[in-house]
């Protein structure tokens, strides 16, 4: 444990207690949600660019399409098999936190603990970039799927509209990207002091984002406790099955790309998908996307203790 551990565990479980005790920020703090995420995405975009993704492709061209593939596909479709089985009600939260790009706080992490951070910058571009595009044929091949298997289909709204989505997430994806390139381009001692403040910065936003989130959802919370401790039980079971299937793939490596592959898979960008129920799917998906906010924190333990090195002769 180091000061930025505990300042950041702190920092995150104190603001969601602070939005649930104060509703009344709800409104004011409407927008921030997608602002902070929107400004988080472009600290994280701002540290490498399309050169640094092109440069991981030709050196690390298999680390980062597996993890790519994982991040986005499989991890999804073996969480939600689980859900369908155990915790059917959470089962498309499952899915679509599931196929999560990698989080903005995995940079964060790996950096503290000393993992691969530049596949995991570059790891996190690619899957953000990729979203938009993988997520609604993730949906829709999924229905089809079960469908075709003569099983319930998935438990979408009925108004969904998969090319409004899609649209929606790239907007809030490319701006960042953009102004992220023009700054690394045009503005290099912005992003040189951007960069050194890189931790206070993002702690912050972590503050003003939960605060939002968990004041918005005050209320519900207040009205049925059970639904949101059934909820919190949806996201840590969630997070325990993505961690737990990232093992198998991490067998072998060396302790940098190990760290790398468990946070990206541990470490995922909720707040997204989080503004993509609200927006398109139900309270419940988007109350399980607020509540992995909980586990994602508390993984940061775990990762320590994986980040150290074994003694010499072991």
């Amino acid at each position: 444990m180091n000061p930025q551990d505990i300042i950041m565990v702190t920092a995150s479980l104190a603001s969601m207690a602070a939005g649930v005790a104060l509703p009344g920020l709800a409104e004011p703090l409407a927008a921030m949600p997608r602002t902070t995420l929107i400004f988080m995405l472009y600290m994280s975009f701002l540290a490498v660019g399309l050169e640094d993704l092109q440069a991981q492709l030709r050196t690390m061209k298999g680390p980062l399409c597996r993890l790519t593939v994982y991040r986005l596909v499989l991890l999804a479709l073996v969480c939600f098999a689980v859900f369908r089985i155990c915790m059917p009600q959470f089962a498309l939260g499952a899915l679509l936190l599931g196929a999560a790009p990698v989080g903005v706080m995995a940079a964060v992490f790996s950096l503290m603990l000393g993992g691969n951070t530049a596949l995991i910058l570059v790891g996190n571009i690619a899957t953000s970039l990729l979203l938009p595009l993988t997520l609604p044929l993730l949906l829709s091949g999924t229905d089809a799927g079960l469908r075709l298997l003569g099983l319930a289909p998935l438990a979408m709204p009925e108004h969904l509209h998969l090319g409004k989505m899609s649209f929606s997430l790239a907007l809030t994806i490319l701006l960042p990207f953009a102004a992220a390139h023009l700054t690394r381009v045009h503005l290099h001692r912005l992003r040189t002091a951007l960069l050194n403040a890189q931790f206070p910065l993002l702690t912050g936003a972590v503050v003003v984002s939960n605060c939002a989130i968990f004041s918005a959802y005050s209320g519900l919370l207040r009205q049925s406790p059970a639904f949101m401790l059934r909820a919190l039980l949806a996201a840590c079971l969630l997070c325990l099955l993505m961690t737990l299937a990232a093992l198998p793939l991490t067998r072998g490596m060396p302790r940098q790309l190990k760290l790398a592959f468990l946070i990206s898979c541990g470490v995922i960008n909720n707040v997204l998908l989080m503004i993509v129920c609200m927006e398109f799917f139900s309270a419940t998906e988007a109350l399980m996307a607020a509540a992995y906010l909980v586990p994602l924190y508390i993984l940061l333990f775990y990762y320590r203790l994986c980040s150290r090195k074994p003694p010499l002769g072991a």
